[in-house]
């Protein structure tokens, strides 16, 4: 069988095996949660509740700001402490609501299954459904998925793609979910089907992950509508980007600066095609997720559903502990993520992963060579070398009128690079500059 993949790109060591075959575990309810009003893209949610409030499972804490953005529901029974101003991770400051958990009422609450009515379902409906349920992109772009599942009157949007694909390093969890919850993910694309009447419905998966392929095309077979036609991959980073993962899935190519609606297709990473089941079928609003927790730092790698908001500190310990040879910590995955100085963070809606590396996982940077591969793996043909040369000249605007905002941060350069120049890092910074300052 010949495998699809897209062009360039990279193969780094994918460092699975610690958590690959383990399955997912509850993470002890914390005592406090910290709950950023900022978890996606677009304008920051604004909280509904204050200082000494009552929550409870599923309760709206705060709500959109506008159309580009996403509610955020309480995950625990609780009250309300305070709302405090603290970084993300990145550096971008939020509002956070701190949260004292009643951790004996929660662990009683239950989410009880219920009947969808299927021929009660449009497309209104599943867009009305998946704004109220707070549900963001979770393979890492926290985009609102309701504005996504919102293309304009004139776009003709034919298929679906679900990306399974997990080509980031050390994370696990989407393969977990997949193996976990089959049934429910092809429950989930029966509601999207049944909203926008997809054409065509391609689920990819890379072929390290077998036992996905295998569990998800038995799982497809077993209803019958819609057709899901499940897409073994090439192993290759950064496939499950939505413009590369496109093109290996269905051969269409996005355009630079067009989105993929431009082509007819939307992309929807597993667990938030999970998320979309949730609401349906229990009323369950995205409060919480799996994340991976990995690395040579840590005493045991696992796969931890936990409530957003979870301190990382909790989750560290949940596995057992950090050793003292830790270099760096990661919040998400090795080729995408941030660096952390302090585990002073907490779960969000886009956390996939918390890595914690050792030296021998952290290279040391040296002088470029002026090689090229950087250029050579570029998934978007772009001159990485050149705009990080840019960003650390302070050319900002020559650095966008090279293409800079078609760099989607997939780190194949960094990754590819002899000298180990963080290029990404350079890359982002400059980014950020330009959107700021709005040149």
């Amino acid at each position: 069988m010949t495998l699809k993949t897209f062009n360039r790109g990279v193969h780094p060591h994918d460092h699975k095996a610690r958590s690959a075959n383990l399955p997912t575990e509850d993470v002890p309810l914390p005592e406090t949660l910290l709950i950023p009003v900022s978890q996606h893209l677009g304008k920051p949610a604004t909280p509904v509740k204050s200082r000494g409030d009552e929550v409870m499972p599923g309760e709206l804490l705060c709500d959109a700001d506008g159309f580009v953005s996403a509610k955020v529901h309480s995950p625990v029974y609780g009250k309300v402490k305070r709302i405090v101003q603290q970084p993300l991770p990145g550096g971008r400051m939020s509002d956070y609501l701190e949260i004292t958990v009643n951790v004996e009422e929660t662990q009683t609450h239950r989410w009880e299954r219920r009947e969808v009515d299927f021929s009660a379902l449009d497309r209104t409906a599943v867009v009305e459904g998946i704004q109220n349920a707070g549900i963001v992109g979770m393979g890492g772009a926290t985009f609102p998925t309701h504005v996504k599942f919102s293309p304009p009157p004139t776009a003709e949007v034919d298929t679906l793609v679900i990306d399974g694909v997990e080509c980031e390093p050390y994370l696990t969890c989407d393969h977990r979910l997949m193996l976990e919850r089959t049934a429910h993910l092809i429950d989930a694309i029966r509601i999207l089907h049944r909203g926008f009447g997809f054409k065509r419905i391609l689920f990819g998966i890379e072929s390290n992950k077998p036992d996905a392929i295998e569990a998800v095309t038995a799982a497809a077979a077993a209803v019958e509508e819609p057709s899901v036609e499940v897409v073994p991959l090439k192993v290759k980073y950064p496939q499950g980007a939505e413009k590369m993962l496109i093109y290996a899935a269905c051969g269409r190519t996005v355009p630079a600066g067009k989105l993929p609606l431009e082509v007819g297709v939307v992309v929807a990473n597993v667990f938030t095609l999970a998320a979309i089941g949730d609401w349906f079928f229990f009323g369950k609003p995205l409060i919480d997720r799996v994340i991976t927790v990995s690395g040579d730092g840590i005493a045991e790698a696992k796969n931890l559903r936990a409530p957003i908001g979870t301190p990382f500190a909790d989750l560290a310990a949940a596995c057992g502990g950090i050793a003292e040879t830790v270099t760096k910590v990661v919040a998400g995955g090795p080729m995408m993520g941030v660096a952390l100085p302090t585990l002073d963070y907490s779960l969000t809606k886009g956390s996939s992963g918390l890595l914690f590396l050792t030296e021998a996982e952290v290279p040391d940077e040296s002088p470029c060579i002026r090689c090229g591969r950087c250029v050579d793996v570029c998934p978007m043909n772009l001159t990485p070398l050149k705009l990080a040369a840019y960003a650390k000249a302070e050319m900002f605007a020559e650095a966008k009128r090279h293409n800079l905002n078609d760099c989607f941060e997939c780190g194949s350069c960094a990754y590819n690079c002899p000298a180990k120049i963080q290029l990404v890092a350079w890359i982002r910074y400059a980014k950020n500059y330009v959107r700021v300052h709005k040149i």
